[in-house]
């Protein structure tokens, strides 16, 4: 096969693969701008108006490790088709919702199954491009496109609650339909295994999962009911005890789901500490940001959605950008990425209120942006810099692990600073705001504390870098 029919091949897996993946990242705020309109015709409280954000993070985050785990088991490509059939079928089901439940359900479902494509995309993506540029820029455009979608999907939301809000459900399904008939022909087949299958930890399997479905579950409901209320403690509770028994058994098993020994990896391990705290700032700030617009401003949800484009443009054509330079200086990228999008972050809650709000929009969109266009791919490059093929899967779902669940923390926290705030004395946004900032410069010194970069030793691939 010639050189550039491998190199046509691979862009046509890469795009199916980014095409996944932004239809992954894009569905966790497109509803967002969709609320009052839900709430207007489903007659849901906002006890219960929450969840239908929420539901999607939920079970995107919980099921993860899992997704990732079972995609290096039984097939990178088998478990990124059988992810995206489901995603296909929960965002036709949306169209049909008549209730809260059954719009819930929905997110879940289309949550769960995006838990289990994303990790197997981002290995396949290591297995179409070896060691060198060519995956520095295909890592850089997969990261992109994720990024795209996290903060244009408010504008996108937006778009299409102008007809309906049942469109910001439905929209992905003729896209998903269309990637699942192409990647058969497209993806490369799952590797057959010359051995046994290696055993899959059941009890690894029902401890995390729930574990991390319990937490996030109690820190959300946390914002609407309270941080007292027993189905709060509880559910965190339940979770704390699943999760040291899930390490337990891990340290014991034969096979564990997920081998402790990859948390001694300081790459990774930073840049999943990161992953979880920038992200979930920006989630925080985009949250606090448009009930401000919403609600103090009366802008519509067309116009809010219309604030976040330039961050996505600028994450769009800057992520492969950077994501090459994070080959050699991911820790570096991570500092000055931070650095500015704890600017932005400073800038908004200085000039809330006394600066025109159009400007202060201008003012701090810039730093965001590029900050946000920085960060996301140097810790996704990190993160995977010290795996190889057999556990690329599962470092992959640590990762989106790590920004689905740092964003629903950091969503809960913020909006309980945002109730709370009244009863206190604090001008609500402004707190909200504040909040946003403190974390944000948390996560600069974080950021700062990581392992410095250096180049990988030209390896066989598959071989972790030392």
């Amino acid at each position: 096969m010639s050189t550039p029919k491998l190199r046509g091949v691979a862009g046509l897996a890469l795009l199916l693969l980014c095409t996944a993946n932004f239809l992954d990242s894009i569905d966790v705020s497109t509803i967002a701008v969709a609320m009052p309109a839900i709430q207007s015709e489903l007659g849901l409280p906002a006890t219960s108006l929450q969840w239908a954000v929420s539901a999607y993070v939920l079970g995107y985050g919980s099921f993860l490790l899992l997704g990732g785990r079972v995609a290096d088991i039984f097939g990178h490509r088998k478990t990124f088709l059988c992810g995206l059939a489901v995603f296909a079928v929960a965002s036709i089901s949306g169209g049909f919702v008549d209730s809260g439940s059954t719009l819930i359900a929905a997110r879940l479902a289309k949550g769960i199954s995006a838990a289990f494509t994303a990790p197997a995309a981002l290995a396949l993506l290591l297995s179409v491009f070896g060691e060198g540029p060519a995956r520095a820029r295909a890592l850089g455009i997969f990261s992109s496109t994720a990024a795209v979608g996290y903060v244009l999907g408010m504008v996108v939301g937006g778009v299409a609650t102008i007809f309906t809000w049942r469109a910001t459900l439905v929209m992905g399904a003729p896209v998903a339909i269309i990637t699942l008939l192409l990647a058969p022909m497209i993806l490369p087949p799952d590797k057959k295994r010359s051995g046994p299958r290696p055993d899959f930890d059941w009890l690894g399997a029902i401890t995390i999962t729930p574990g991390l479905l319990l937490f996030v579950f109690g820190i959300t409901n946390a914002a609407a009911e309270g941080w007292s209320a027993s189905t709060t403690w509880g559910s965190l509770l339940a979770a704390a005890i699943l999760i040291i028994a899930f390490v337990v058994i891990e340290a014991n098993h034969s096979v564990p789901m997920v081998p402790l020994s990859i948390f001694r990896r300081t790459k990774l391990t930073h840049a999943n500490i990161v992953a979880g705290l920038f992200q979930g700032v920006y989630v925080g700030f985009q949250f606090v940001a448009t009930l401000y617009y919403q609600n103090v401003l009366r802008w519509s949800a067309l116009s809010t959605g219309l604030v976040f484009v330039f961050c996505g443009v600028s994450v769009m054509v800057l992520a492969p950008r950077f994501a090459i330079l994070a080959q050699k200086h991911s820790t570096r990228l991570m500092v000055l990425g931070t650095a500015l999008l704890t600017l932005g972050y400073v800038v908004w809650v200085s000039g809330l209120g006394p600066v025109d709000p159009i400007l202060l929009t201008a003012l701090t969109q810039v730093p965001i942006g590029l900050g946000y266009a920085m960060t996301y791919p140097a810790v996704q490059v990190a993160a995977l810099d010290d795996v190889g093929d057999n556990e690329s899967g599962l470092a992959s779902g640590l990762l989106f692990a790590a920004f689905q669940i740092g964003g629903g923390v950091v969503l809960a926290f913020a909006a309980s600073v945002l109730a709370i705030a009244p009863g206190a004395g604090w001008d609500t946004y402004v707190a909200g705001s504040a909040f946003v900032a403190v974390l944000s410069v948390a996560t600069l010194f974080v950021a700062a504390l990581g392992p410095r970069s250096r180049r990988r030793r030209a390896a066989a691939v598959g071989q972790p870098a030392e």
